[in-house]
């Protein structure tokens, strides 16, 4: 739809500086430029139990680069830090929350962990480490100095076992891994130590229910996007409602009388569209005299996008990182970057790709089939047939998006053939630009 009076983007007038000059053409990459790096990042969500975002599991995978491969535990920690200290920062990655960094035996003890600090990494000691006495003796001296560490892959008290419970904060059990029947005897045997217990590979909210309820603190997995759908008896979130219902008013190029009546209804979304258009970010310095007024000034697609991302903020535990949002606020930014990396690629190009990153998370949110969610917006066939079926340019591109966000490097790897356009870095730097933009919305919308 098209809107003359229209400001740049809400992308667009971030402060961050992978915003767009609204032309079109992209900014300027957050730190240096990757070059020739080959690696696959994928960041894995921890939650605490209110479903909060409260760290990420990074996992570096290496692609072949002159005929070499990362091919130990080593060589991929090591690559970690390296690019997300010297080429990537830490803070892109990561926001506001932690992360857990996996580390093998040489890492353990080598001098790279002088390069993380204990503040904003986790070190995740993986199931092949030995409890040996200089790895138990450097256990107590990373803690000394504030780390803290997490036992990876338990799944049972084999020999040493006990000396590495007694010098670790975090034990993270795989629930695939562990039968249902064992995890009460074994959850409380561990209560001897005083560690918090983290379920990984938690798929289901029917399993965080049970993890919950043995007494787990944190849990790691997508849980949180696979939602149960809700019966015909049930009815979702009334202030998900309005929002939907705003929103597809925006998309329906509904006149500014109506979404001025609409914004009159909810007080508090009207305060904070105020306060979004009185932001630095927006550079605006015009006092402001009527919602019909700050609605002419925000434009049409600047309010599509905001209200897109609104509906994700109003999930999760109140006033913490929701990872809906993180991830819904990613895909957005990621797929509008690789539209645009596509060839013959224009404005309402870059726009679809935006609004079905956003989109694709709908059903979680609702608890309600996607399809039916989608009968009360005004989408493009493209747009739905990317969302219902993974079909057409688009569809092609969300599935790309999807795979980033797991550990499945083969997948991706398989996926870019169908891309000779795209490398693994200029991938790579498309994630990391969203991660930083994703991050600068997330700050917006906690206020």
């Amino acid at each position: 739809m098209s809107d003359p009076c229209a400001k740049p983007r809400y992308s667009d007038m971030s402060s961050n500086p992978v915003a767009h000059d609204g032309s079109g053409a992209a900014g300027p990459h957050v730190g240096p430029a990757l070059g020739s790096v080959e690696i696959f990042l994928a960041r894995q969500p921890l939650l605490d139990r209110q479903g909060g975002l409260v760290a990420y599991e990074l996992l570096f995978r290496g692609d072949r680069t002159d005929r070499a491969e990362i091919s130990s535990d080593f060589q991929a920690s090591s690559t970690v830090v390296h690019h997300t200290l010297a080429g990537i920062g830490i803070e892109t990655v990561l926001g506001k929350v932690q992360g857990y960094l996996n580390v093998d035996r040489e890492f353990l003890l080598s001098n790279l962990i002088e390069l993380l600090s204990p503040r904003q990494i986790v070190l995740e000691i993986l199931e092949t480490v030995s409890p040996t006495p200089d790895v138990l003796a450097r256990m107590v001296e990373l803690r000394t100095r504030g780390f803290r560490l997490a036992l990876d892959d338990f799944v049972g008290f084999g020999p040493g076992v006990e000396s590495l419970l007694e010098r670790v904060d975090i034990v993270k059990i795989d629930l695939l891994r562990v039968p249902v029947e064992s995890l009460p005897v074994m959850v409380a045997r561990l209560h001897r130590w005083p560690v918090t217990l983290l379920a990984e590979k938690v798929e289901s909210p029917a399993q965080f229910r049970l993890a919950r309820d043995l007494g787990f603190e944190l849990f790691q997995g997508y849980y949180f996007a696979r939602p149960e759908l809700l019966t015909a008896r049930q009815h979702p979130n009334p202030e998900k409602v309005h929002l939907l219902r705003l929103l597809a008013l925006i998309m329906a190029d509904s006149d500014i009388l109506a979404l001025e009546a609409e914004f009159r209804r909810h007080p508090m979304l009207a305060f904070n569209l105020l306060r979004m258009v009185n932001s630095a970010a927006l550079g605006l310095r015009t006092r402001i005299d009527s919602l019909r007024h700050a609605l002419v000034l925000f434009g049409r697609r600047s309010l599509q996008n905001w209200m897109q991302l609104a509906l994700y903020s109003n999930t999760g535990s109140g006033g913490g990182s929701t990872p809906l949002l993180q991830m819904a606020a990613v895909r957005g930014k990621l797929m509008e970057s690789l539209m645009q990396a596509e060839t013959q690629a224009d404005q309402p190009d870059l726009d679809a790709a935006f609004l079905t990153g956003i989109l694709s998370l709908l059903e979680a949110l609702f608890e309600m089939p996607q399809e039916t969610v989608l009968e009360n917006l005004y989408v493009s066939e493209e747009v739905r047939l990317a969302l219902l079926e993974r079909g057409g340019r688009l569809g092609r591109l969300l599935a790309l998006a999807e795979l980033l966000e797991r550990d499945d490097p083969k997948a991706l790897r398989y996926q870019l053939l169908a891309m000779p356009h795209l490398s693994v870095s200029s991938l790579l730097q498309m994630q990391i630009d969203a991660f930083a933009w994703a991050n600068a919305v997330e700050i917006d919308f906690s206020r």
